[in-house]
């Protein structure tokens, strides 16, 4: 395009090698831009047509089976870019609609359809009430949260009886990765392995722990294995007003006895007397001791205080009673879903937690 005028002369550089730098050059350059990109838009519009069919001609195969709304969503992108970025280039368009016949071709409709046709008068009021509240994306985000939860609590109900099952490498996980079991203030990721709470728990389980070959302790710095059972401790900070230091305030310690295991008084006095120790070198935190077994001895008191203080507790807890709280604090979700779950192995279970939790 060529712009002739006869009113700037007074704009022109002395040497004749351009216009000086003004405000009335920048005014000159906008009105130039916009008609230049109005113009543009208006050749591309007219081209539209044109860049459909040397597309359509270039995916002519692979469009061959395509469904009417596939070919509507082809010539929308191809208007939608012409339109919107009259500059693309056609190979671009072009990579466009390949991507689009890809996706297409991956993402069948017909066994929705087909899922769709068997719903009842009532699912299908859910499902358009679900749909007026929540978007698809808001919607999958939830369910698939709750899936991972319902899948945890399976697997340790499937797998807790097992006397065969590795409690390090597989209930530990699930437990320690699910911490909303013992309680809502858990579910946080303001829990974490503290280099003073590991310098501690090295010291105090010293001459307890065994060191087994099977884990990497730089990464399961909070692990601690003892003969019959596994453990995790883990902590949160605070500022302290006094020192102005990070310090910590509480201590959460999940001990879990491998499957089959039956908890007696000598595991509960086990459990106060390092929860004791914790409490000598982190004298202001609070400590949560969880002591899981298969089984509880009779006539065992499920609660024992820590400290002269009330530092902390001792719980003293079956695996299937931690599949019976987690159901209720998913408002009994498990009972009303378990049939999805029935028929899958607690080892394929574990399997799909580990998908998520990564």
């Amino acid at each position: 395009m060529v712009v002739s005028t006869n009113d700037l002369s007074e704009e022109v550089k002395e040497d004749w090698s351009g216009f000086k730098n003004s405000e009335t050059m920048q005014k000159v350059y906008d009105a130039v831009s916009t008609y230049v990109n109005e113009k543009i838009t208006e050749l591309s519009r007219f081209s539209i047509d044109e860049t459909k069919a040397i597309i359509k001609q270039e995916f002519r195969e692979k469009l061959k089976d395509a469904s009417p709304l596939t070919l509507y969503e082809i010539d929308e992108v191809i208007e939608n870019i012409s339109i919107n970025t009259p500059k693309a280039k056609q190979e671009s368009v072009m990579l466009a609609v390949d991507a689009i016949i890809n996706l297409e071709k991956s993402k069948s409709g017909k066994e929705l359809l087909a899922k769709l046709a068997l719903l009842n008068e009532d699912d299908i009021e859910g499902l358009n009430q679900l749909l007026n509240k929540w978007t698809v994306k808001d919607a999958l985000a939830v369910l698939n949260e709750i899936d991972r939860r319902l899948t945890v609590i399976e697997a340790i109900r499937k797998l807790s009886k097992d006397a065969n099952i590795n409690e390090l490498h597989i209930l530990h996980p699930l437990v320690t990765e699910a911490r909303w079991l013992f309680g809502p203030e858990y579910d946080s990721a303001e829990y974490i392995s503290n280099r003073q709470l590991q310098t501690v728990i090295g010291t105090l389980f010293k001459d307890k722990a065994i060191q087994r070959k099977d884990i990497n302790y730089k990464k399961r710095p909070d692990i601690v294995c003892l003969e019959n059972s596994t453990m995790a401790i883990t902590g949160t900070e605070e500022f302290s007003d006094e020192i102005e230091l990070s310090t910590i305030n509480k201590i959460l310690i999940v001990e879990l006895k491998r499957g089959g295991y039956k908890i007696t008084r000598e595991e509960i006095f086990q459990a106060q007397g390092y929860s004791m120790d914790l409490i000598s070198s982190f004298q202001k935190a609070r400590i949560n001791a969880f002591v899981v077994g298969d089984s509880v001895a009779d006539n065992i008191q499920r609660t024992a205080k820590i400290g002269d203080n009330d530092e902390g507790k001792v719980f003293v807890s079956t695996f299937s009673q931690l599949v019976d709280t987690a159901e209720k604090r998913l408002f009994g979700l498990r009972e009303k879903l378990a049939s999805m779950y029935d028929d899958v192995p607690g080892m394929d279970l574990y399997k799909q937690t580990q998908l998520h939790f990564k």
